[in-house]
């Protein structure tokens, strides 16, 4: 047998399959400030769990030579709504980035979180969806493939959960959007951040109090005669898992960059909290922010927005 990383150097062809994860953000990168994705975090991502498999991994098991991280474009239907950077070894995101909606309006909601096929196999469908639909996906995929479901790889249930979280690994922890539904008015826009490539295990009192009123002010006052506004959240991967599979966070942040109608820069600035119930937000300038980040995630070449420097604002 030879593992996982050596048999997909010589089957490359075979574990890069387009779609919509991708090995870049370039079918998506206007979500970013001039279209250019923050630096640096691509490698504080861990590869994908090793392990010795049947040879037969490029078809049944191709998920096992994808890389880490996954460029995810969120996409619904037709259409792309955000970018997340998904760290498959932790089975969270590293951050989300999106354009604000500076409309007011109702955002949508919905009681269930959707996973994304592609982390499983890159040929299945490019729209998250629920996990029951998911698992469809991949039934149909292994008859095709005959993959065999008696061998417990090739499960349906086994390459789901091996690929990403899911729904039942949060327990104790909220389902912490790091792209907020509220930031959005159009409905579609709004459902599509209930996905789990989307969310990280985050403190219920820090989502649901500090965080919350966090965003909400992002939202109100400081979007306050932006054209546009660029934003990422992110996290810092932890030293602690849920049922040792999904990562817990030690901090969650925040960073915007707000534009007039030509892109230029009016004022820029962000948050971070420790991820427990006491959690403080430290709102704090854009400099400063990333460099508390690089010394949490030993990333010395980070940046969130490149030429986005401007004097720290706060209404």
């Amino acid at each position: 047998m030879q593992s996982i990383s050596v048999l997909c150097l010589a089957l490359a062809a075979l574990c890069t399959v387009n779609g919509e994860v991708f090995n870049d953000f370039n079918q998506c990168n206007i979500f970013f400030f001039r279209n250019t994705p923050v630096i640096g975090l691509d490698e504080v991502a861990l590869p994908v769990p090793q392990d010795d498999h049947p040879e037969t991994f490029q078809t049944c098991l191709s998920a096992y030579g994808q890389q880490s991280p996954a460029f995810v474009c969120q996409r619904t239907g037709n259409q792309y709504h955000f970018a997340s950077l998904y760290d498959r070894g932790r089975r969270i995101p590293l951050y989300s980035a999106y354009e604000m909606d500076l409309r007011k309006g109702t955002e949508g909601r919905q009681g269930y979180f959707n996973v994304e096929p592609q982390l499983v196999h890159r040929s299945l469908s490019e729209t998250q969806m629920r996990e029951i639909d998911t698992k469809k996906q991949i039934a149909n995929y292994n008859k095709q493939q005959s993959c065999d479901e008696h061998i417990e790889q090739y499960r349906r249930t086994y390459k789901l959960k091996w690929s990403q979280a899911v729904d039942e690994d949060f327990q104790n922890w909220d389902r912490g959007h790091l792209n907020p539904a509220g930031h959005h008015s159009e409905k579609v826009e709004s459902l599509a951040t209930f996905t789990l490539t989307n969310v990280a295990p985050m403190s219920k009192t820090l989502n649901t109090q500090h965080w919350n009123k966090y965003e909400q002010r992002l939202r109100d006052n400081l979007t306050a005669g932006c054209s546009h506004m660029y934003v990422v959240t992110g996290v810092v991967p932890g030293q602690n898992t849920m049922v040792n599979r999904v990562n817990i966070p030690s901090h969650f942040w925040n960073a915007y960059c707000c534009t007039d109608n030509n892109d230029v820069p009016l004022r820029a600035g962000g948050a971070i909290a420790e991820n427990t119930d006491y959690g403080y937000v430290d709102e704090k300038g854009l400099s400063d922010l990333q460099v508390q980040l690089r010394d949490l995630l030993h990333a010395h070449n980070f940046d969130i927005f490149q030429n986005c420097s401007t004097p720290y604002f706060i209404n």
